[in-house]
């Protein structure tokens, strides 16, 4: 038996000693220290504070893990002989159903939806790998990421997939999962991803007026808004702009976000002035015909206006066919809530944004402008490749999240722009691997079609750090390290043997008679 750890189920409840030593010393120390030096008053502080002590570690969940076999039990240790299922968790059973044919031949799956995962470590033992299939980390439990990784650590392996709600898509970031993963959720899209974006700014009258606060003009907020957009972008992104009030005027079509044109733009925009209502039709009709010719692989439009359109309605088909195009549209209302707007970016696959105070107007639009820039979020159709830029013959991905590779982590598959893909690498015992595409959904749905796309499913699906490969030979990962197994227990009856054992130290020492006992409980 070696590393043994001592680790808590509930490490929270820790923060209880803080309240109950407080509780058991500081009425000792407020006895005169004359009277606070005898046997019966020190030995019974003492033993209060270990009573104590074992009550919130019981509470805490106390347990020892160790590798190898403890040399005083007889049971046999969890082992992977021992683990004889696959834990799918996904947010439905018809998706879960769609990897079975790819897991290993003599594996049994367990599925469960985000709410009904087992939380204690001896449940999670029971499984050979737990694989999460693009679920939110709102949906799970709210301790699950930490018993997972104690689950890891024990010699477990875990696949997490992305999706529309996987990954940093699914609240991941900052959580015990992006710190399990081989990847982390900080990203940017600098390798390459070019962004094509416009701007469409309300030049009706109201703009000229301050906010609902009396302060600054909206228009000359929003003016500075847009110049801070344009010089967030990089110079292979391109960037235009529509001014719109009555009709829609092109300001400037896409044109790359050199520093040269960035001057032009800025002049651009400081000319701009109000007139006239405001009717959005055309301005979204414009920005998608000019978004259509580009060939940026992320495509995106921030509306701004600060009132209802004066027909009382916007172009849904419009919008439709700029999602079906693959351009996303945020929204801005200035000093409103707009229930058009709203609707608008939600139909858009954007976010919306009320502003009340147009001074924090720019900041607004900037820190639009740099979610933008770093969405992981891609819909576009990509292929893949090995490391070092090696071709596959996989089908191209529909979609996945992008991430970064940590360091030390294993890279055995890359998109064409050099986002991570599928990577694993070594935790504790065991092992945690992350896939950037939704391995369920319609990002791989040609991958499941397609011998290829199968066979590096079955890799995937395998447990253990390999390289993963396309060649029909590898159905099997390499492995690069026989993991340890490691065994928990829990300490429940050892600390509640102590807790008893004190307890009548405690009555001994304070000669204290059984009448007195009762009479604590309110029995006599």
């Amino acid at each position: 038996m070696n590393n043994i750890k001592f680790t808590f189920e509930f490490p929270w409840a820790l923060f209880l000693l803080i309240p109950v030593l407080a509780l058991i010393l500081v009425p000792w120390f407020m006895i005169p220290r004359e009277r606070r030096r005898g046997f019966r008053k020190t030995v019974p502080a003492i033993l209060h504070s270990l009573l104590g002590v074992s009550l919130v570690f019981i509470l805490a969940g106390a347990g020892l893990s160790w590798v190898g076999s403890p040399p005083d039990r007889g049971e046999k240790p969890e082992t992977e002989e021992t683990r004889d299922k696959f834990l799918l968790v996904a947010d439905s059973e018809a998706e879960a159903e769609k990897i079975l044919p790819f897991l290993p031949e003599d594996a049994d799956a367990d599925i469960r939806v985000p709410n009904q995962v087992p939380l204690s470590l001896a449940d999670l033992n029971r499984y050979r790998k737990v694989i999460l299939l693009g679920v939110s980390a709102d949906d799970l439990p709210e301790r699950f990421g930490d018993q997972l990784a104690l689950y890891v650590e024990d010699g477990g392996h875990v696949l997490a997939a992305g999706g529309e709600h996987g990954l940093s898509l699914g609240n991941m970031k900052g959580t015990a999962y992006e710190t399990l993963l081989p990847v982390s959720f900080e990203y940017s899209a600098e390798k390459g991803d070019s962004v094509a974006l416009f701007l469409i700014i309300d030049t009706s009258n109201s703009m000229s007026d301050p906010d609902t606060l009396g302060r600054s003009a909206k228009l000359s907020m929003a003016k500075q808004g847009t110049i801070r957009c344009i010089e967030t972008l990089n110079a292979e992104d391109t960037v235009g702009i529509i001014s719109f009030s009555d009709s829609a005027v092109l300001r400037s079509p896409l044109v790359p976000a050199t520093e040269t044109e960035k001057a032009v733009l800025s002049r651009v925009v400081s000319s701009l002035e109000t007139n006239g209502g405001t009717i959005y039709t055309g301005a979204l009709q414009r920005a998608r015909r000019e978004l259509s010719a580009s060939d940026a692989r992320v495509h995106h439009v921030i509306f701004l206006s600060d009132g209802e359109p004066s027909d009382g309605k916007y172009d849904e088909k419009t919008v439709r066919l700029m999602v079906d195009e693959g351009v996303t549209l945020s929204t801005i209302a200035i000093g409103y809530s707009s229930p058009i707007l709203e609707d608008m970016a939600a139909q858009g696959g954007g976010r919306t944004y009320l502003v009340e105070n147009v001074e924090d107007l720019p900041d607004v639009m900037l820190s639009e402008t740099e979610t933008v820039l770093a969405d992981p979020l891609k819909l576009t159709e990509t292929a893949v490749i090995r490391p070092g830029g090696i071709p596959t013959d996989l089908p191209a991905l529909q979609g996945y999240v992008g991430t970064t590779l940590k360091e030390n982590a294993d890279l055995a598959l890359e998109t064409e722009t050099g986002d991570p893909l599928f990577a694993e690498w070594t935790v504790g015992g065991g092992s945690a691997s992350a896939f950037a595409s939704d391995l369920a959904g319609d990002w791989t749905a040609r991958w499941r079609e397609t011998n290829p796309g199968r066979r590096m499913l079955r890799q995937i699906f395998a447990e253990g750090i390999g390289t993963a490969s396309e060649e029909p030979e590898e159905e099997t990962p390499l492995v690069l390290s026989e993991p340890e197994t490691r065994t928990w227990t829990d300490l429940l009856f050892p600390f509640g043997l102590l807790l008893l054992i004190l307890s009548l130290a405690d009555i001994a020492v304070r000669r204290l008679r059984w009448k007195d006992i009762l009479r604590m409980f309110g029995r006599v």
